[in-house]
Formats: C-alpha cells, sequence, structure tokens
C-alpha cells in the first residue's frame, strides 16, 4: 500500500519485459505453435486501413489489433477501456513511438534484444504446455505466440537502445543525486487510511484519521510494543502483523511522503504523523544504508540506469516525437459504446514500453 501509483513507467516497463512471461503464466494461453515472429513488426503491417501515419512510418489497423491483443493480456485492468477513444489514442501514440525508437537501435541492441526475447519464449511455450488454462485465453483473444515474440521484441529493442544510451558518468551523477532511492532502508509504521485504496471509499474523515496516529504514536513512545500498537491502529495490511515493519526496503518505490520521511527522517526517532495520499502515517527509521558508488552491486546499477534511461525517453518524446508529425484517424465508435473517460484510467504518453507491474 506504500507503493507510488505513478511509478516510473520506464522501471516499470523494464520490469514487465523481464518477467512478461512470468506474467502470462499465471494467466492463459495457448495450445499449438504458431508460426515465428517477425522481429519488432507485427502481421499486418502494410495491410488494411492505415490508423496512424508519421515521418518515418505508417500503422494499420491489423497490426495494431495484434499489439493491443498482447498488451490486453499483459495489463487486463485495461480491457474495458479500450473503447475510450482518448485512451486508445494514447496506445496508439506510445505504439508509434516504440516504433520509431525500434528504428533507431543499432545492430547490437537489435542483437542483444533477440536473444533475450528468444529466451522469453522458450519459457512461454514452455509454460503455455504446463498451464491449460493459457490456451483459452489467447485463443479468446486471438493473440498468437508470433504476436507475442513480437511484443516482446519490440519493447526489448527499445530498452535497449534506450539503456545504449546511458553513459557511466549519467549513472554515477545520478546514484550521487538520489542516493536513497536505490539503498536498502527499514522502517516500522502505522498506518490511518482516509480512504479504502481498493474502492475510494472514506475510511475516515482526515481529523479523524491524524487523531488516531496521534494517539498510536503516544502509545508507542509510553512504551508499548510496535506489534501490539500495529494490530491496533494500523491499516497496512501488509506491515501491521508484523510490527509494521518494512525491512531492507527501497524507499524510491514508495509515495513520494512516506518516501521522504524514510529517507530524512532521524533513526531511531519516531516521528509526528505524515500525510500521504493514503492517509497518515507513524513512522520510524530503524536503519538506513548507504553504500559509496564505486560498492554497489551490479543488481542496484541497473536500477539506477533504469532511472537515466527513463529520462532519456522522457527527452525522447519531449523533443523527438513532436518532429514525427503523426496524424491519427482512428475510426469513431457510436456513442453509446463509449464509456465514461472521465472515469477510467488514462495512459502516460510518455510511458516506455508497457506497464506491467
Amino acid at each position: 500500500m506504500l507503493h507510488g501509483t505513478r511509478k516510473s513507467a520506464w522501471r516499470r516497463s523494464a520490469l514487465l519485459v523481464i518477467a512478461a512471461v512470468l506474467v502470462m503464466t499465471v494467466m492463459a494461453a495457448c495450445g499449438k505453435k504458431e508460426e515465428e515472429g517477425t522481429g519488432t513488426t507485427f502481421k499486418g503491417a502494410g495491410e488494411g486501413t492505415v490508423i496512424a501515419t508519421y515521418k518515418d512510418g505508417n500503422v494499420t489497423e491489423p497490426e495494431f489489433d495484434r499489439y493491443l491483443g498482447v498488451f490486453n493480456i499483459m495489463q487486463p485492468g485495461y480491457e474495458q477501456v479500450l473503447a475510450i477513444p482518448q485512451f486508445k489514442e494514447q496506445l496508439l501514440q506510445q505504439f508509434v513511438s516504440y516504433k520509431v525508437l525500434a528504428g533507431q537501435a543499432t545492430e547490437e541492441n537489435v542483437k542483444k534484444a533477440a536473444e533475450e526475447t528468444d529466451k522469453q519464449m522458450k519459457d512461454f511455450e514452455k509454460a503455455i504446455k504446463e498451464n491449460a488454462d493459457l490456451k483459452k485465453t489467447l485463443d479468446d483473444k486471438k493473440v498468437t505466440n508470433a504476436d507475442v515474440k513480437t511484443y516482446l521484441s519490440l519493447m526489448l529493442v527499445v530498452v535497449e537502445h534506450m539503456n545504449s544510451k546511458v553513459t557511466d558518468d549519467q549513472i554515477k551523477a545520478e546514484y550521487e543525486k538520489n542516493s536513497g532511492n536505490y539503498n536498502p532502508v527499514t522502517v516500522r509504521h502505522v498506518l490511518v487510511t482516509t480512504t479504502d485504496p481498493s474502492t475510494g471509499e472514506e475510511k475516515h474523515k482526515p481529523e479523524e484519521a491524524l487523531k488516531l496516529a496521534k494517539e498510536a504514536k503516544a502509545e508507542l513512545e509510553a512504551g508499548k510494543s510496535w506489534d501490539e500498537v500495529a494490530k491496533k491502529y494500523s491499516e497496512d495490511g501488509g506491515s501491521k502483523d508484523k510490527g509494521g515493519l518494512y525491512e531492507n526496503a527501497n524507499a524510491g518505490e514508495w509515495v513520494e511522503g512516506f518516501k521522504k520521511a524514510a529517507l530524512e527522517q532521524k533513526v531511531g526517532v519516531i516521528g509526528d504523523p505524515v500525510e500521504t495520499e493514503y492517509g497518515y502515517h507513524v513512522i520510524k527509521v530503524e536503519k538506513r544504508d548507504v553504500k559509496a558508488y564505486a560498492d554497489l552491486d551490479e543488481k542496484t546499477k541497473e536500477s539506477v540506469k533504469s532511472a537515466v534511461a527513463y529520462e532519456h525517453m522522457n527527452t525522447f518524446m519531449k523533443d523527438e516525437m513532436p518532429k514525427q508529425d503523426l496524424k491519427i484517424t482512428l475510426p469513431q465508435p457510436s456513442p453509446s459504446a463509449s464509456p465514461d473517460a472521465s472515469a477510467s484510467p488514462s495512459p502516460d504518453a510518455t510511458k516506455k514500453p508497457e506497464d506491467a507491474k
């Protein structure tokens, strides 16, 4: 419940691409082996109605439908809102940006992406043999192995291309600027919510939540254990039964107010209630480690690299995509077929290869 709702799309994307097969294994899928994928180009490119044109090419309706088919499997929560014209148009903008970036990738980028795609497809093909439910979902959505392979290839080529723009100096600079985002922090906390994150319904009025948070803090300072106080007050299902504990966690993944307290609050001191989008938190930082850049392991450096690559993607979307002179002509659905756009999520046009988490 502490994770931000607007986590870095690039970081989410990297996780998606690496774990895409695992995501699908818990969903459903296919049967007989389909034709091999064709690099980063979906079947249907160049066929049917053109729905987008840009300086470097165009997108046809059949190829975009195949892209959306895999997207639906990766993002089942968005399926119902694809009828919203604004949402679908933003997904098409994203698809075009990936096509442009893939076209700029070097042979080395493409080679690395192809090797990783082959590895993931082997896992996927193994998964569909072991998971009977997988067949029905992919068949129902008319998604083939080739579609999945093309989707993965496109995403991975973009990841490799953007990562190739990152220099060691940029990684070091990002780490030195935001080292707290990449080092483990151990905290205990009690959360009194103002709203239910799953339904949006009010749980406590803000003043009531703050009052309860202050009561929790007073009991802790009076000597009651975190186990006792967390079970009594906390509404964070991820930690209330563990004395509010999050051990060796990545503060960079938390919502801003909680992250700020985790990185700045004095170690060993129970701080005043901190307000976030979830409610009020009473926080104690138990341990905060900061490593020198030279001592970072490769996994941490990859996390830092992903953050820098995300900034490169933002720059591309802001400075380069407008030069593509993108024109979209999606067929307009009838008014009765369109859900209310105001009630639905909207994708960020600057997102990197699709959200997965």
